[in-house]
C-alpha cells in the first residue's frame, strides 16, 4: 500500500496559487479522527439496493431503523446519512449517477465519493449484473490504496439473479460462485478482500417498511447470504481501532491530493487556453501598431516629397495659380490614397478579430473576463460539510489571482474600449470626403496668403527675383504640417480601434503567464508528492 506524507500534502495544499486549502481539509479529516467508533459506509450507484441492505442489517442487529431510511426503485438517497450500531457507525450514501448533467445528480455522486474518502471500512453495493456505467469509477475507488480487509464487495438483490434458490439451491450458489469470480477479474481483486453475495429482501418479502421484526426473514437465512455479512461486521469492533483509522488517513490524504491535482491540471488547461488567446492578442496589437506606424511613416513622407516636387517645378516667376492649383490637387489624391489604406488596416483588424471571437478558445476567454470583472464575492461563514469536497474552491482562488494582480489593467482596458466607442461614434464625421476638404481647401487660401507675403518681401527689399529655396521649403513645411494635422484624427482612429480590440487580452496577458506558470509549477510538486512511495504516515 502506497503511504502519504499528510505533512508534505498539507503543506502544498497550504501554498496553491490563490490561495490555500490546508485548513478546509484539515477540518473534515479531524471531524472524522475523532470519531471513538470504526466508520463503515456503504457505496454504490442508485438502486442496487443500499438503503435495504442498509436496513437488514440494522433489523438483523436489533437497530432501530431510523426515519431517514427509505425503500424505493427510485433515486431517493440524497444525504449522507449514519447510525451507531453494534460498535461501529455505518453510513448510507446517495448513489453514484454517472455522468449526471444535472446538479443534484453531480452532487450526489460528490456527497458519496468524499464520504467512502474519510472512512475505515468502504462496503461497495452491486446488483447481480455487476457494474455497469459505474465501473471506472468503482476502479478508481479500488485503487485509492484500502488495507487488508478495509474495503469489501456486496452483490446485493441476488434472488433476481435468475435462479430462485428455493427451486435449485445448487444452481443459485453455482451462479453465486461465478459472479464473485467475475467481479474479482473486473476488478482484479486479490482473495483477501471480502466479497459477500446476499438477498436483503429476499422477494421483497418486507418492500418498504421500515418497522420489521427480525423474524421476519427467517425462512431465507440458510440462503440469503447475510449471516457471513452480519458476521463481518459484528467483528468490526474487535479490529482495532488505530489500524483502521491510520489507513483511513493515508487513503484519505492521497484522495485530497489526486483530487486537487485533478482539479489543477484541468484548471491549466483552461488558463493556458485562454493565456494563449491573450498572447495571440498582444502579438496581433504589436503587429497592427507597427503596420500603421509604416503606413503613417510612409505617408507623410510621401507627403513631403510631394509637396517638395511641386514647389521645385513651380515658375520661375512665382505662379500663383499653379501652386494654388497643383498643392490641393496632390494633397487630395494623396489622402484618398493613404485613408483608403488606413481603411483597408481597419477591416483587415475586423475580420482577424471576428475569426478570432468565432473560435471555441475565446469564448472560455471572454468568460474569464466576465469572472474578472464582477464583485469580488462577499464571505459567508456558513457551516461546511464535514465530509464536503472543496476542489471546486480552486476555480474561485485562481478567478482571485487575475482580480488582484489585473484590477488596475482591467480599468485600463474598459477605458480604451470606452474611448474606440466614442472614437467610432466620432469617426462618423472622420469620412474620406471631410478628411480631404479640410486638408486640401484650405491650402489655396493659405498659399495665396504665403504668396502675397514674399511679393511683399521682395518689393520691401527693391528685389524681383523669384523666392529663394528657403521661402519654398517654409511654404512646404507649412503645407506638410497642416495636411499632417488633419491626417493624424484617421491615424488615432485606427490606433483606437487596435488598442480596444486587444484591451482584454493585453491587459491579462502578463498575469495569465504567470498563472499558468504557477500552476505548472504546483502541479508537479504535487506529482511528485504522488510518487514518492512509502514513507511513514505522520499527521500535522
Amino acid at each position: 500500500m502506497t503511504v502519504i506524507d499528510i505533512e508534505a500534502v498539507q503543506d502544498w495544499l497550504g501554498r496553491l496559487p490563490g490561495g490555500s486549502l490546508a485548513e478546509q481539509y484539515a477540518d473534515g479529516w479531524a471531524a472524522f479522527a475523532t470519531l471513538d467508533r470504526p466508520v463503515v459506509t456503504i457505496f454504490g450507484s442508485y438502486d442496487t439496493g443500499k438503503s435495504s441492505l442498509l436496513r437488514r442489517v440494522l433489523v438483523d442487529s436489533g437497530s432501530q431503523v431510523p426515519d431517514w431510511l427509505t425503500i424505493s426503485a427510485r433515486h431517493e438517497t440524497f444525504e449522507v446519512n449514519e447510525v451507531v450500531t453494534a460498535g461501529y457507525t455505518i453510513r448510507d450514501t446517495p448513489g453514484f449517477v454517472v455522468g449526471a448533467s444535472d446538479a443534484r445528480g453531480q452532487n450526489n455522486s460528490q456527497r458519496a465519493m468524499a464520504a467512502v474518502g474519510l472512512t475505515d471500512i468502504g462496503i461497495a453495493v452491486l446488483t447481480p449484473q455487476l457494474a455497469t456505467a459505474e465501473r471506472d469509477l468503482l476502479q478508481t475507488v479500488v485503487a485509492e490504496g484500502w488495507p487488508q480487509g478495509s474495503l469489501w464487495f456486496v452483490i446485493s438483490r441476488f434472488d433476481e439473479a435468475g435462479v430462485d434458490p428455493e427451486y435449485d439451491l445448487d444452481e443459485y450458489r453455482e451462479l453465486s460462485a461465478r459472479k464473485v469470480k467475475e467481479l474479482r477479474e473486473v476488478f482484479e481483486l486479490s482473495t483477501e478482500v471480502p466479497v459477500f453475495v446476499v438477498a436483503q429482501d429476499p422477494f421483497e418479502t418486507a418492500g418498504p417498511g421500515t418497522d420489521i421484526d427480525r423474524g421476519e426473514w427467517d425462512a431465507y437465512r440458510d440462503w440469503d447470504g447475510m449471516r457471513d455479512l452480519n458476521a463481518s461486521l459484528d467483528s468490526i469492533s474487535l479490529t482495532p481501532a488505530t489500524a483502521l483509522r491510520d489507513a483511513a488517513g493515508s487513503r484519505y490524504w492521497g484522495g485530497v491530493l489526486a483530487d486537487v491535482l485533478d482539479e489543477l491540471r484541468g484548471q491549466l488547461v483552461e488558463y493556458r487556453s485562454s493565456a494563449e488567446v491573450a498572447a495571440t492578442g498582444v502579438a496581433r496589437r504589436d503587429g497592427w501598431e507597427d503596420e500603421l506606424d509604416a503606413l503613417d511613416r510612409a505617408a507623410r513622407a510621401n507627403l513631403d516629397g510631394l509637396l517638395i516636387e511641386v514647389a521645385r517645378q513651380s515658375d520661375p516667376g512665382l505662379d500663383t495659380g499653379y501652386l494654388q492649383g497643383e498643392i490641393p490637387r496632390q494633397v487630395e489624391q494623396w489622402f484618398t490614397k493613404y485613408e483608403g489604406r488606413l481603411e483597408r488596416l481597419k477591416q483587415s483588424i475586423g475580420k482577424a478579430v471576428s475569426r478570432e471571437r468565432a473560435r471555441p478558445s475565446w469564448e472560455g476567454f471572454a468568460s474569464l473576463i466576465a469572472s474578472v470583472g464582477t464583485e469580488p464575492d462577499a464571505i459567508v461563514n456558513e457551516p461546511r460539510e464535514q465530509i464536503a469536497p472543496h476542489v471546486e474552491q480552486i476555480g474561485k482562488m485562481l478567478i482571485g489571482v487575475l482580480k488582484a494582480a489585473d484590477g488596475q489593467r482591467s480599468q485600463q482596458a474598459k477605458a480604451l474600449t470606452a474611448k474606440a466607442a466614442s472614437g467610432a461614434k466620432a469617426a462618423g464625421g472622420l469620412n474620406r470626403h471631410i478628411g480631404i476638404a479640410e486638408a486640401a481647401l484650405p491650402l489655396a487660401v493659405h498659399i495665396a496668403q504665403w504668396v502675397d507675403d514674399s511679393s511683399a518681401d521682395r518689393v520691401t527689399q527693391g528685389s524681383g527675383q523669384p523666392a529663394p529655396t528657403r521661402d519654398l521649403r517654409q511654404l512646404v513645411d507649412s503645407c506638410t504640417a497642416h495636411v499632417a494635422a488633419v491626417w493624424q484624427p484617421f491615424v488615432d482612429d485606427v490606433r483606437d480601434v487596435i488598442d480596444s480590440e486587444t484591451a482584454d487580452q493585453v491587459a491579462l496577458h502578463d498575469s495569465l503567464r504567470r498563472l499558468v506558470e504557477q500552476l505548472q509549477d504546483s502541479i508537479e510538486e504535487g506529482e511528485s508528492l504522488n510518487s514518492l512511495g512509502s514513507v511513514s504516515v505522520r499527521e500535522g
